[in-house]
């Protein structure tokens, strides 16, 4: 999570050493309560997809850089590998809770898989559910004073809270990028959205073409036509954009960088990153 100077938080972080319930993975979770004009700086999501529970206040959430004005009852969805922001109102400072975590049920993963399909415009994201905001609070509460039932109370309560989120999208429309959009600019869309999501996870183009089931061929020559960028292009740019996101962060090593994207070697990444921005990873993370 991005700077962000707060009137009270809670945050109780397991980027590094991530907690198993079960089939579940908690990397975050927390509440802020925050001061007026505040905001949480751009920064790189992981493999991880996160709640954010607006539990006061007004403000706006942006991923990617889309945005959608929130306020107190609303929950915000994003996904994983997203460039992720949040905005707190002057007038009515935002108070939050927020929860990141991984699925390794099959089940569970294709179906959080489909929501990102079907709601990649950022209102899409965003749904109310008391009993989500409730479970949350309680897992901090929970996790704040273990005893010998914690690791049995969380596994249940974190089980519910994703099978709730699975619900409240069922009924979410395709995600189309808006109303005037053809059919190949929203074929691209899917592609980029795929990229966007999953630029942790690929280790080519040719994953994207597997997971579309369509010739990798076929689909950048109509990313090409319809985008006039190749689709190569925009791979490398959302991986090398991710990159600096994560250097600027200063949590991860230049090599835990360029492991996590899948890059061949510290070499490659290095010199690919410099052509791209002009300077070296070290370079940016020394002048963050």
């Amino acid at each position: 999570m991005g700077a962000f100077a707060v009137r009270y938080m809670i945050d109780k972080n397991y980027i590094e050493n991530p907690r198993r319930f079960g089939e579940n993975i908690l990397f975050q979770i927390g509440k802020i309560k925050s001061a007026p004009s505040n905001e949480i700086s751009l920064h790189a999501h992981l493999n991880w997809y996160e709640l954010t529970v607006v539990t006061g206040g007004k403000g706006q959430i942006f991923a990617n850089g889309e945005g959608v004005d929130v306020s107190k009852g609303d929950i915000y969805l994003s996904f994983p590998s997203e460039f992720h922001m949040i905005r707190s109102s002057e007038d009515e400072p935002l108070d939050f809770c927020f929860f990141a975590f991984r699925s390794e049920n099959e089940y569970i993963s294709r179906e959080l898989d489909d929501i990102i399909e079907r709601s990649m415009l950022a209102d899409r994201r965003v749904f109310c559910d008391r009993r989500v905001e409730f479970l949350i609070e309680n897992l901090i509460d929970e996790l704040s004073e273990p005893d010998i039932y914690v690791e049995s109370q969380a596994r249940s309560i974190i089980e519910q809270v994703i099978c709730y989120v699975i619900r409240n999208f069922r009924n979410v429309g395709e995600g189309a990028k808006g109303a005037n959009v053809s059919k190949p600019e929203e074929f691209c869309y899917r592609m980029m959205n795929y990229i966007d999501t999953h630029i942790y996870t690929m280790g080519s183009l040719s994953d994207l073409a597997d997971a579309m089931h369509y010739n990798y061929s076929y689909m950048s020559d109509l990313f090409k036509k319809t985008m006039s960028e190749t689709l190569n292009s925009y791979y490398r740019r959302r991986r090398l954009e991710t990159a600096r996101l994560l250097l600027s962060d200063g949590k991860l090593s230049v090599t835990q960088i360029s492991e996590l994207l899948n890059f061949s070697s510290i070499y490659t990444f290095s010199r690919s990153y410099k052509d791209y921005f002009g300077a070296s990873p070290n370079e940016t993370r020394k002048s963050r």
